[in-house]
């Protein structure tokens, strides 16, 4: 089946391991970073290997105008992965509107506009899938910080949102739990949060030792759920949570 994939935040961790999961041949992938165009252009070059076409698209999510132009410049799309996100560690009395905001307008209403451009094209065609990567932190409460943590609750209930308005045109929409994997993007935020004298030591090893299989995930443990929601075989799942997390959470 062809299809034509958008992927935000492909430069790296999950967002790179979900689009060469699903480079074929047939499918297109697009996928969108943020100032990073040697890291996106080696990420497509792994999809082209694996017989995909490929292209790389940069947007600043935080910008509303920026995000309604990625979505033009993508043109029609089958399967929308909202994988970019604004991580924050910002406990709740260091806690800034403008922090607050930022990571809602990376974390949420850019997600929101993408599928409103985006899944109107999907329903006139009769057929789409949209994955939203939430985070396990909605049901434990942390580690992260309260800005994140209400970000992927709210882009949780937008899922539910628009499987409900979307589902008559045959658009599914879920979301993707991931649960403990370490990425880049955390390890920056760790020594960042480390030089502003936030630090807390490494977030993932209390993490693993509640799963029910106590092992360190990686992006790649996340790729056979994701094609299975981004193809034929999902058409009656909509509006769901899947956690990917080997146990962490049970729903």
């Amino acid at each position: 089946m062809d299809q034509r994939i958008l992927v935000t935040g492909a430069r790296r961790g999950i967002g790179a391991a979900l689009a060469t999961g699903l480079a074929a041949p047939g499918v297109t992938l697009l996928l969108h970073h943020l100032d990073a165009t040697a890291e996106a252009e080696e990420v497509a070059r792994r999809c082209r290997d694996l017989g995909a076409q490929a292209e790389t698209l940069d947007a600043d999510l935080a910008d509303s105008s920026a995000v309604t132009d990625l979505a033009h410049r993508a043109g029609n799309i089958d399967v929308l992965i909202n994988n970019a996100a604004r991580a924050s560690n910002v406990p709740i009395d260091a806690m800034t509107v403008d922090e607050w905001q930022a990571v809602f307008a990376v974390n949420v209403t850019a997600p929101m506009l993408l599928a409103q451009a985006l899944g109107a094209g999907m329903s006139a065609r009769g057929w789409g899938r949209i994955i939203n990567v939430v985070s396990p932190t909605v049901a434990l409460g942390g580690p992260s910080g309260p800005a994140y943590v209400s970000s992927k609750a709210a882009l949780i209930g937008l899922t539910r949102s628009l499987a409900r308005a979307l589902g008559p045109g045959g658009v599914t929409v879920n979301a993707l739990s991931p649960g403990a994997i370490r990425t880049e993007g955390e390890d920056e935020l760790e020594r960042a949060e480390h030089a502003a004298g936030r630090g807390v030591g490494n977030h993932q090893t209390p993490v693993v030792s509640r799963q029910a299989i106590p092992r360190a995930l990686t992006p790649d443990d996340l790729v056979a759920t994701v094609r299975l929601l981004a193809g034929e075989g999902s058409a009656a799942i909509t509006g769901q949570v899947l956690e990917v997390g080997a146990g962490l959470v049970f729903r």
